[in-house]
């Protein structure tokens, strides 16, 4: 088995704000930050460290049942640490969509200094998935695209999204960065503090 070491960092990204006009009631952005627990090898053992990401998630506050609405999942941009993160790609960041709503459509819009970089987002087994191809450079500032989706609300309840993962098998951030003493890329895998819990947006139907 591996041995693990522990080392600290904290990298918060900052604000990129997304305005929306939603379907019904006043459009909420709330900011939010949200911990994330980490770890990538490092000289052969894995070195695990805190980080964080700023979210700005729009969503309605309150919708009519099963009435269409819009969430605008944004994040703030990334900075590469140029030590540690000479070269990434396949960068991917998981997010937990409103339970019960209905998805009806997804479309990436915005998204800045991300070259010919792939660019995409899924939707499974209730979470969505932003994928960029990269690569991303030591130094660089990027943001990833906003998410734009379209849901039916059901007819009652309240509609949470969150940072998706559950651990480092099912990480809720994940990307490879090139490790120079290897010469190889080697995988970055973060998920949500579970210690603490962090909405990025809520909307009651109602």
């Amino acid at each position: 088995m591996s041995k693990t070491t522990t080392r600290r960092a904290t990298a918060v990204g900052a604000l990129a704000l997304a305005g929306v006009l939603a379907a019904s009631g006043s459009a909420v952005a709330a900011p939010a930050t949200v911990p994330f627990l980490c770890r990538v090898p490092e000289n052969g053992v894995w070195s695990e460290y805190v980080s964080s990401r700023l979210f700005d998630v729009t969503a309605p506050a309150t919708v009519s049942p099963h009435q269409r609405f819009t969430v605008k999942y944004a994040q703030g941009p990334y900075t590469l640490n140029a030590t540690y993160q000479k070269e990434v790609r396949d960068i991917a960041v998981r997010i937990n969509q409103p339970a019960g709503a209905r998805l009806v459509s997804l479309k990436l819009t915005g998204g800045s200094n991300l070259g010919d970089s792939s660019r995409s987002v899924v939707a499974a087994d209730g979470q969505l998935t932003l994928r960029a191809g990269g690569p991303f450079y030591g130094g660089q500032t990027f943001e990833l695209p906003v998410v734009e989706a379209v849901y039916t609300a059901p007819a009652s309840g309240t509609l949470v999204t969150s940072a998706g993962g559950t651990g480092f098998d099912a990480p809720g951030l994940s990307m490879r960065r090139l490790d120079t003493t290897v010469n190889d890329f080697t995988p970055v895998q973060c998920y949500p503090d579970p210690a603490t819990s962090v909405q990025l947006s809520s909307t009651t139907v109602q």
